[in-house]
Formats: C-alpha cells, sequence, structure tokens
C-alpha cells in the first residue's frame, strides 16, 4: 500500500532535477529532466547525465526494505541500456527490492528508466549490504539548505566532430582549447592524460555530493566513470563517427571520503573491433586505494 506521509526529499536529488514520487515500502520512482545542465561535451545526455538517479533509486528500494535504524550502501550496480537517453525531457526511474537477506546482509534490487510514455531506456538490477555506519550526515542530507544549482558549461562546438578524429579533440578537451561540457563541469573532471584507447582524469569530491553516511554518493562515481568511458571510446572514432555506451556495470569497493582530495578515474579500451568497444574504468583515491571498478560495451556507430 502507497504511504500518504510525503516522501523525504534527498537535497542532492533535487539539486539534479529529480522529483519524487509515490512512497512504498520496497520501491521508489523518481523523475529527472534532462536537458543542457547534464549534456556531455557532445550536447547529449548519456547514463551518467542520471548517474546519481540510477543509484538513489535501486539504493533506496532495499533501504525502504530494511528495519529502521538500520543503514545499507550498494555494492554493485548495472545498467543495460534499450535506446539512446533523450537529450530532453523527463526520465522515469523505478526501483523495487527483489530480495532481502538480513542474516547476511545482502539485498537485490530491480529496475528500469523509462519515459513518461513507458518507453525503455534501460534496466537496472543492483546489490545492496547492511552498514555499521552510522547515518551521520542524514540531518544535512535529508533537512539541510537546498544546494545551489550550479551553472552549466558551454559543450563543444559540433564542427570539431567533423573536421578532427576523437582522439584529437579529445586532446584538445585535456588542454583547454576545446569545452569540456556541462556534464564534465558539474563534477570538475579535468584530463591528465590521453592517448589512444586511454584516458585519465581527476575529479575532487565536493560537499555537495555528500550520502548520508557522510562519504561520496555512488552515483558521483557512476556519472564520472561514465562520462570517462565515452571519452576512451571517443579516442577511437574517425571525424563525423559517434559512439554511445550499451551498459555499465560499476562495483563499489570503497566509498570515497568527501575530504580525501582528488581522485583519479582512468578508462581503458581492452577490446575494439569495428563495431563494438569493451571498457574498463579504474577510481583511485590519493594513495592509490581502489575505490571503483566499472566495465562498459560501448557501439562505435
Amino acid at each position: 500500500m502507497t504511504s500518504t506521509d510525503a516522501p523525504r526529499v534527498d537535497r542532492l536529488m533535487a539539486m539534479m532535477g529529480a522529483r519524487p514520487g509515490p512512497v512504498e515500502p520496497g520501491r521508489t520512482e523518481h523523475t529527472q529532466e534532462v536537458g543542457p545542465r547534464f549534456h556531455d561535451h557532445r550536447g547529449r545526455t548519456i547514463l551518467g547525465s542520471v548517474g546519481i538517479l540510477v543509484d538513489a533509486v535501486p539504493g533506496g528500494a532495499v533501504g525502504r526494505s530494511v528495519p529502521a535504524g538500520t543503514q545499507t550502501v550498494l555494492s554493485q550496480v548495472t545498467a543495460a541500456l534499450a535506446a539512446p537517453l533523450p537529450d530532453r525531457g523527463d526520465i522515469v526511474a523505478r526501483g523495487n527490492a527483489v530480495h532481502l537477506d538480513l542474516d547476511t546482509g545482502i539485498g537485490l534490487a530491480a529496475g528500469d528508466l523509462t519515459g513518461p510514455d513507458g518507453q525503455s531506456y534501460a534496466v537496472l538490477t543492483a546489490r545492496a549490504v547492511v552498514v555499521t555506519r552510522g547515518a551521520t550526515h542524514a540531518d544535512t542530507v535529508f533537512g539541510g539548505p537546498p544546494l545551489p544549482v550550479p551553472d552549466a558549461e558551454p559543450g563543444t562546438d559540433p564542427a570539431e566532430f567533423t573536421s578532427r578524429s576523437g582522439l584529437d579533440v579529445v586532446t584538445a578537451i585535456a588542454s583547454g582549447a576545446v569545452a569540456r561540457g556541462p556534464l564534465a563541469g558539474l563534477f570538475g573532471v579535468d584530463l591528465a592524460e590521453v592517448g589512444p584507447g586511454r584516458v585519465v582524469g581527476t575529479f575532487t569530491p565536493r560537499p555537495w555530493m555528500a550520502n548520508y553516511l557522510g562519504t561520496v554518493q555512488g552515483g558521483n562515481l557512476i556519472a564520472v566513470s561514465d562520462l570517462m568511458t565515452g571519452l576512451a571510446a571517443q579516442t577511437l572514432t574517425a571525424p563525423g563517427q559517434h559512439y554511445r555506451a550499451l551498459d555499465l556495470r560499476i562495483d563499489f569497493v570503497r566509498s570515497p571520503a568527501l575530504d580525501g582530495g582528488p581522485v583519479r578515474v582512468r578508462a581503458e579500451v581492452v577490446r575494439a573491433g569495428r563495431r563494438l568497444a569493451l571498457i574498463d574504468t579504474e577510481t583511485v583515491d590519493s594513495s592509490g586505494i581502489v575505490l571503483a571498478r566499472a566495465q562498459s560495451s560501448v557501439h562505435l556507430l
């Protein structure tokens, strides 16, 4: 039965423009409007554009299934994309808890991303684990003042993609000669190294990225991992050639600290054919500890 209580508003989700839907035990629903503020450098909506939503919806479904006072975090999320995400408009995300074993502290959730008309964009699966950490930031995340909405950075001139190879464009982004785009600007991603099939970037966690446990919400890592995956794929493309991610699986190894300093993200192509590239992306902290590992398949169009 749907609760009549108003859902608590996560200010990070609110900053991203996500609106909560009905509240039910073991189920979550949010709708996010996407547009230029969330585009990559090409002016497109990618999975990373709704990365925080992709983490929060299945994670919230499991979180609504456990006893009061019990905390859970996601240890893995998989998204399989059925169709390109719209560049503008609403994306509806739904998550449902499908299994919960409190004896082992493991929960599973499934979900999807659709359009308001039911068009399928992606299928989600997630694994959550019970943790002993306290909800130290719950009052701030759910009851603090609204987060200011950052201004969007400009995207890349479309002419760059028809006149230059993907490697040239990504190299120019690293040097600052070509705009990195709104999504990279939102997360503060800077490219440090670029080569054929490989990119390395950094970003520094900020207070607005916090989850209710006081660490970086996993959706930020989904966003940056997917962004870097796409840039690695782009280094393989010829002038005018396009690409899109078909899926992303990310394992959260350790929650990044908000004050832990710069985080390094490396995306590398492990195999590339004429139409399909397999890309591994690893996120590590300043001491080299692995924070997350992602694997993606990218379609070279």
